[in-house]
């Protein structure tokens, strides 16, 4: 078992500093998600392998388009074409996520067109990424944050009219939260294709800050045969849901509530 974070929360730029604190804090791996062109990437895979952090995934966070005049399907190629790149350079087995391709749908004037324009930009993906030994993933997140794909049921349609083994899941308990009207179904029917489970509860904090049930989601994982690695994405609920720790005393409270969802995902498998 694998427990990592989604380096973003951490708001972090320097690669050491950042996998150095990832260490500190308990953690076995690092879901990328920074600006791909601030690092090249053999500089993120030496400072990782320096701290003996496995890399889990590469998920630029902030990826929208420069401007809307740029959001189209050739731009949205081109730039993860980039990602898949950059994913290939760290090493093998690192996935991409492509949930941020609902940025570049800003121009679509229905949900059928910004659907059709996912669907083509990952099968054009899909085909680079395979060619390139890359795993690609997506993750549904909730309305308040993506336009397109907010549930498990319209990941399973994208899946499926994509049509490639080569593409999975990413389930958040934090967007199912908001979105599933039922979480575990959603985690034991496609645990099998999700390839890194994200911790976050109710209100964006570490677990026990909020009421989701995380027993009964370990256990549905299990259940569906999910065998991947887990990133925690803690923000402080008073700062959801994207605010980074403002002061030293935040900061504390953040390792705290990290390194506290950390024991408690252990002790779940532990005890599994």
């Amino acid at each position: 078992m694998t427990i990592g974070i989604c380096s973003w929360t951490l708001g972090i730029e320097e690669p050491d500093a950042l996998m150095a604190k990832i260490a500190a804090l308990g953690l076995d791996g690092v879901q990328y998600c920074e600006p791909i062109e601030r690092h090249a990437p053999e500089v993120v895979r030496a400072c990782a392998e320096a701290h003996d952090l496995r890399l889990l995934a590469v998920d630029p966070f902030d990826c929208a388009p420069a401007t809307s005049e740029r959001a189209n399907r050739e731009t949205a190629v081109e730039y993860y074409r980039q990602v898949i790149d950059f994913a290939a350079e760290l090493g093998p087995d690192i996935p991409v996520a492509l949930q941020g391709l609902s940025n570049w749908t800003v121009n679509c004037d229905s949900r059928e067109a910004r659907w059709a324009m996912i669907v083509e930009c990952c099968r054009r993906l899909d085909e680079y990424a395979s060619d390139c030994g890359v795993r690609l993933l997506y993750e549904p997140c909730n309305r308040y944050e993506v336009a397109m794909i907010h549930t498990a049921a319209e990941a399973e349609a994208l899946l499926a009219e994509i049509g490639s083994d080569n593409i999975g899941v990413l389930l958040d308990s934090f967007h199912m939260n908001i979105e599933e009207s039922d979480p575990c179904a959603a985690l034991r029917r496609l645990a099998g294709r999700n390839g890194i489970y994200h911790i976050s509860d109710s209100g964006r904090g570490g677990m026990g800050t909020g009421h989701i049930d995380y027993i009964a989601q370990h256990r549905a994982l299990q259940e569906g045969g999910f065998n991947g690695p887990v990133a925690v994405e803690l923000v402080l609920p008073h700062l959801a849901p994207t605010g980074l720790p403002r002061n030293a005393r935040e900061q504390q409270m953040l390792d705290e509530q990290i390194r506290h969802s950390a024991r408690i995902w252990r002790a779940l498998e532990s005890d599994a």
